[in-house]
């Protein structure tokens, strides 16, 4: 497999009221295609703000994004996210969501798109629920939706910002679980942001730890178990063990600093 993402040297300072916050310091990382990528690490650890970047929603202070040896500049139909919420339009029914963002291309025509967003629908089984309306749907079924609406648009690059973060234990198993098999199926360039180590090493090929603010790549696991794989595998259990023992000291950091900045902002 070729390295498809190039994350080169990356940094990125937010400018606050108190001054600069620095939320990722010089990170390097090569992504091979057709990888899935988990990303962990403690809260403000720059994890979403490397997503925003790789799709161009956000500038970097320093570094690049490269993509098949290209530097990338704004947003762009390679690269698609799909959010916690998943930023789906109530007013539109559930396949006139999936079908969004197809409009923009003109080399398809109407029923093109619709055959399109219908086969989508079927890989993550909404297909009974096409005319159906976003309040219609539960928690679980709504994030189908994304993620159909993401894939359709045939992206190089998936990347899910906490995409289940939302969900009842039994929806997100249960969609951790089709997501696996849509990945084996589609073979997508996967970035997966998450604080669920368990999901991490189920789903990923490798997992990477990011340090507490700023932002920097304390570890990187390579998950080498055949998928799909058993959550009950002592296998999966070790490095589950490892992730958490490493992420452990990053937790405390980010529960001290926020400690201190509590105490700092109360009145004396």
């Amino acid at each position: 497999m070729s390295i498809e993402l190039q994350i080169q040297n990356l940094s990125k300072t937010f400018i606050t009221r108190q001054g600069g916050v620095g939320a990722l310091d010089r990170i390097s990382l090569d992504v091979v295609e057709g990888e899935f990528l988990c990303l962990v690490g403690p809260s403000g650890c720059g994890k979403s703000t490397l997503l925003n970047i790789v799709a161009g929603l956000e500038d970097a202070d320093q570094g690049q994004i490269i993509l098949d040896g290209k530097p990338i500049h704004g947003p762009g139909a390679d690269r698609v996210v799909v959010f916690q919420e998943g930023g789906l339009f109530p007013w539109l029914t559930v396949i006139e969501n999936v079908e969004f963002g197809l409009k923009e291309r003109e080399d398809l025509s109407r029923q093109r798109r619709r055959d399109m967003a219908e086969s989508f629908l079927k890989l993550v089984h909404l297909d009974k629920f096409e005319h159906a309306y976003i309040h219609e749907l539960s928690g679980g079924m709504r994030q189908r939706v994304a993620i159909a609406r993401a894939l359709v648009l045939e992206p190089r690059i998936l990347l899910m910002d906490e995409p289940f973060a939302s969900l009842d234990t039994q929806t997100r198993d249960l969609l951790v679980e089709e997501l696996r098999g849509i990945h084996d199926k589609l073979k997508n360039t996967i970035l997966f942001v998450t604080h669920h180590v368990r999901e991490s090493v189920y789903l990923g090929d490798r997992v990477v730890l990011f340090t507490y603010r700023p932002g920097r790549i304390k570890q990187t696991f390579s998950v080498d178990i055949p998928k799909p794989r058993d959550s009950d595998d002592p296998r999966v259990g070790k490095l589950i063990r490892e992730v958490v023992d490493a992420l452990h000291g990053e937790v405390e950091k980010a529960l001290r600093e926020e400690l201190h900045e509590q105490g700092a902002e109360s009145p004396r």
